[in-house]
């Protein structure tokens, strides 16, 4: 289950440098807007850590299961999972990098 604060990836891109990586931002919000009698139910607040766009999404959508041939093209088994620590090690460095090459 995922958590504020975790790192996930999506499941499009074969490796992590093609895939999008994103922060947690807040779990279980409830969303009415102009109709207080549907509101929508434990959205999730994410935004992506190398762009900075940020998203709202139902979890149940969010967590959703893919359907098998795009676990095999993808290589995992949830539309977005949250990263390894190996993963979070190489996203950071690679974060790094890229702000170092901005200050250049």
């Amino acid at each position: 289950m995922i958590k504020k604060g975790d790192l996930c990836k999506h499941f499009k891109g074969t490796n992590l440098d093609e895939k999008n990586i994103y922060e947690i931002l807040e779990i279980g919000v409830k969303y009415s807007g102009d109709n207080a009698e549907n509101p929508i139910e434990d959205l999730v607040i994410y935004k992506n850590i190398f762009q900075g766009k940020i998203f709202a999404r139902e979890l149940e959508d969010l967590i959703s299961e893919l359907p098998e041939e795009k676990q095999i093209q993808y290589g995992q088994v949830h539309r977005v999972e949250k990263l390894t620590d190996e993963e979070i090690k190489y996203v950071k460095a690679r974060l790094k990098e890229l702000k170092e090459n901005e200050e250049r």
